[in-house]
């Protein structure tokens, strides 16, 4: 895992800096909150871990027994 500081207004560019898979900006600080803005293809699915938990959850493929 990679942990980085940023303040409001500051960027992290994801993948390759010349061609970026896409770039996280911090967009404000208030107390214990931040806000963020993912700036992804629309293909690129973003979720927060709890909705991601609950998709996987949801979409495990329901086993049959073999013939």
């Amino acid at each position: 895992m990679l942990a980085l500081t940023r303040r409001a207004g500051e960027e992290i560019v994801v993948g390759d800096p010349r061609n970026p898979l896409g770039v996280i900006r911090v967009v404000d600080i208030r107390g214990d909150k931040v806000r963020l803005a993912f700036d992804f293809p629309r293909e690129t699915p973003i979720n927060r871990r709890e909705l991601a938990d609950q998709k996987a959850r949801d979409e495990k493929p329901t086993s049959t027994p073999p013939p």
